[in-house]
C-alpha cells in the first residue's frame, strides 16, 4: 500500500461512521417510495478520481428532494471512501457495490476502482493549475494579485500557465521546488504549514492535493501547454426545486475537454448564488434555502461557466388548486 492509500483508507473510515448532517431531516410527512442516484454507476481511473454523487429521494406526493447528505452509503472500505457530501475517492483496486439506504428504500450502485497502483502523468494545465486555483493561490487576494505576494506573483486565476510556470519553477533560481527530494519543496512546506505561510495550512501529506502536487514535482515539474483544455462544464441537477426554507440541495459539476474526454471537478468548481438572501451556496457545493423566491447557482472552472435555476417553494400548507 501506499502511503496515500493508507490515509485514504484512514479517512475512509472516519466518514462512513457518519455521512450526514445531524442537524439536517427530512420533513415530517415526507415518504419516500423511490431512491435515483447520479452517476448510476461509479468508475475510478486514478488516485486522485474522484465522484460527486447525487441521491434523490421521490416521495409519495411525487415531489422530488436530495438526500445526498441523509440517505446512509455503505462503500466497501477497502475499494473506496465517502465523504459527508457525497464525494466518492478510490482506495485500492477491484469491483464492488456501493449501497445506499434511506426510511426502507435501497439502491445498489456498481463501481470500479483501478489504476491506483499505475503511474499518473500529473498534467501542469490539467491538474496543477486547477488545484492551485481551489486552494486559493492564484486568487486576487493572494499571488493573484496586480503585484503578487511577498514577492511570489500569479496569474489572476491562473489565466496564463506559461507565466505560472515560469513563476514556480524559474523565480530565484527555482527554490520553490527540490525534484529530488519533493517533500523538501518550498511550495508544499508552505502549504502544509511547516514554513509560516501568511495563506495558512491549505493541504497535510496523504491529502489528494498534496499527493497530486508532490507527484508532479517528483516526475519533473513538466509544462504541457498542449494539453486539453476545458470546453465546457455542466451543473446538475440543471434545474432544481426546494420545498421549504432550510432544506439542501447537493450540486455537482462536470467538465467536458477538447478531446472530447469527461471528468467530474466538482469539488474544485467554484459556485456563487446569484441572490443570497434566496440560498446560499457553500465551499462542499451544498445549496441551502433561505426563504421562498428563485437563484441561478453559477458556476466556474478554468474559464468555463454554466449556470443552474434553483426555486424554493416555501411553506404551502392549506393551499388547494383552483
Amino acid at each position: 500500500m501506499t502511503r496515500y492509500m493508507i490515509a485514504a483508507l484512514t479517512l475512509g473510515l472516519l466518514a462512513s461512521a457518519a455521512n450526514a448532517d445531524p442537524a439536517e431531516k427530512l420533513p415530517p410527512d415526507a415518504k419516500i417510495v423511490k431512491l435515483e442516484a447520479h452517476p448510476a454507476r461509479i468508475e475510478l481511473e486514478t488516485p486522485f478520481e474522484y465522484s460527486q454523487l447525487l441521491l434523490t429521494g421521490h416521495l409519495a406526493s411525487g415531489e422530488q428532494l436530495d438526500v445526498t447528505r441523509l440517505a446512509k452509503i455503505d462503500a466497501p472500505a477497502q475499494l473506496a471512501r465517502v465523504n459527508a457530501t457525497g464525494v466518492v475517492r478510490p482506495v485500492a483496486d477491484g469491483s464492488g457495490v456501493l449501497k445506499v439506504s434511506l426510511q426502507g428504500q435501497t439502491l445498489a450502485l456498481p463501481i470500479e476502482v483501478k489504476g491506483q497502483k499505475d503511474k499518473v502523468n500529473v498534467s501542469f494545465v490539467r491538474d496543477v493549475m486547477p488545484t492551485m486555483s481551489r486552494m486559493g493561490c492564484n486568487a486576487g487576494t493572494c499571488h493573484g494579485a496586480q503585484k503578487g505576494r511577498n514577492g511570489f506573483k500569479l496569474s489572476l486565476r491562473g489565466y496564463d500557465p506559461l507565466f505560472d510556470h515560469r513563476s514556480l519553477t524559474d523565480d530565484l533560481k527555482g527554490r520553490r521546488f527540490n525534484r529530488a527530494a519533493p517533500d523538501t519543496s518550498l511550495m508544499l512546506l508552505k502549504c502544509t504549514g511547516t514554513v509560516a505561510h501568511v495563506g495558512g495550512v491549505l493541504t497535510q501529506p496523504g491529502e489528494p492535493y498534496y499527493e497530486l502536487l508532490r507527484s508532479w514535482i517528483a516526475d519533473g515539474v513538466k509544462l504541457d501547454l498542449n494539453s486539453p483544455r476545458v470546453q465546457s462544464i455542466a451543473v446538475l441537477p440543471t434545474s432544481a426545486v426546494i420545498s421549504l426554507p432550510g432544506m439542501k440541495q447537493q450540486i455537482a459539476v462536470r467538465a467536458t475537454y477538447t478531446d472530447g474526454s469527461t471528468r467530474d471537478v466538482s469539488v474544485e468548481a467554484f459556485l456563487e448564488s446569484s441572490n443570497t438572501e434566496v440560498a446560499t451556496v457553500d465551499r462542499a457545493g451544498t445549496v441551502t434555502a433561505v426563504r421562498r423566491g428563485e437563484t441561478t447557482i453559477l458556476a466556474r472552472y478554468e474559464g468555463a461557466y454554466a449556470a443552474a435555476v434553483l426555486v424554493i417553494m416555501g411553506d404551502r400548507k392549506g393551499y388547494q388548486w383552483q
